[in-house]
């Protein structure tokens, strides 16, 4: 049976993709929590196909985005664009926590849409830095 690659897991909260590398194989890319890029770690590999008793999910691209977005703001600190966007989040969560009840839908539209805007942006500085941002699906491509 033929896998279909990129594949996205959450692995206790850590966003993974399987790639299969321009040669063939398998490849394992981790989000790094200091860099916000991905890099090769295969450790995942064994616990994600044979099973381990963590909390595993597999997502499509769009859920795994918003995934790796809520990572990187929780991890990452700086400024900029970027971090403004997360902020903001932030404080809509913060707001909704405070007040003791999930985000409204209209929040929790506003949120999604604000995590796509900040992993474009995030993935445009991870490519002017020749760093690697989150594999696409077959079909997609960066700006």
């Amino acid at each position: 049976m033929a896998t279909n690659y990129p594949e996205y897991y959450l692995y206790e909260e850590i966003p993974i993709v399987f790639i299969e590398p321009p040669d063939g194989g398998l490849d394992c890319l981790a989000l790094s929590d200091t860099t916000g890029s991905f890099e090769r770690d295969m450790r995942f590999v064994y616990k994600i196909r044979f099973g381990t008793t963590a909390d595993i999910q597999e997502l499509d691209r769009t859920e795994f985005i918003q995934h790796v977005e809520k990572y990187r703001a929780e991890h990452l600190r700086g400024e900029g664009p970027v971090f403004a966007l997360y902020e903001t989040i932030e404080a809509l969560e913060a707001n909704a926590r405070s007040q003791r009840k999930p985000l409204g839908d209209a929040e929790a539209a506003v949120v999604r849409t604000l995590r796509f805007e900040s992993h474009e942006l995030f993935e445009k500085s991870l490519r002017e830095k020749s760093l690697t941002g989150t594999p696409d699906a077959p079909g997609d491509s960066p700006d």
